[in-house]
């Protein structure tokens, strides 16, 4: 099982996301299957990125709700939570 750390951005991030029921359990669920190194279902359409963030993957929670994490010495990494616009403008 990985560890997990959250940025101070994520903190930031998360404080302003209002998840419906349905959206905070999905969010739950893929965080337990990234640490507990499983592979990601097809809907969070899991990738890696490009650019500034070439180091980075991100995983969709529920539409343009995406999160930005990278893995890195048995640790998960929580970057940034946002949509598409709010986090790469």
């Amino acid at each position: 099982m990985l560890e997990l750390e959250i940025t101070k951005q994520f903190r930031k991030d998360i404080s302003k996301i209002r998840f419906s029921n349905k959206h905070y359990a999905k969010y739950i669920l893929f965080l337990g299957y990234l640490l507990e190194e499983n592979e990601m279902p097809v809907e969070a359409s899991d990738h890696s990125l490009e650019g500034a963030w070439s180091e980075y993957r991100e995983f969709h929670v529920s539409g343009d709700l995406l999160v930005i994490y990278k893995i890195s010495e048995g640790v998960l990494y929580l970057a940034r939570i946002g949509t598409h616009s709010q986090l790469f403008k």
